[in-house]
């Protein structure tokens, strides 16, 4: 049953590695979308829509990264209900990721997809000293 678990995790991480360049993909085209609207002087309804657009980015990635840690948890606790049965290596993988579901658990991809957002969103509502 173990080399099923395990079968399942690395099947799932093959689309983890795919959104994740997702997720990084969209962190610099926010930015990126931001800056053309600073270098342009858009009107405020631009700056407004970017801004959306930003904080929409944000949300989605939070869920991404939400998603695969998730994953990480369930498969440690689908080995965690094989109990002795388990190998020391599944048994170290349970000790590390089961548990409870997480909304975000992470603090170091909460300040990446923080950072991302605050490098789009700042620059579009604060003037550059000249």
């Amino acid at each position: 049953m173990e080399s099923e678990i395990w079968a399942s995790f690395q099947a799932s991480r093959g689309a983890n590695a795919t959104l994740l360049l997702a997720v990084l993909v969209s962190i610099w085209v926010a930015p990126r979308f931001c800056s053309v609207m600073v270098e342009k002087e858009a009107p405020v309804s631009a700056k407004v829509i970017c801004s959306v657009f930003s904080l929409s980015v944000l949300a989605m990635n939070w869920t991404i990264v939400t998603n695969v840690a998730n994953q990480w948890i369930i498969h440690a606790n689908a080995m965690a209900s094989l109990g002795d049965a388990a190998s020391p290596i599944a048994q170290g993988f349970v000790a590390q990721y089961s548990g409870e579901l997480a909304t975000m658990r992470n603090p170091v991809g909460i300040a990446l997809l923080v950072s991302g957002f605050l490098i789009a969103f700042l620059p579009l509502w604060m003037q550059p000293k000249k």
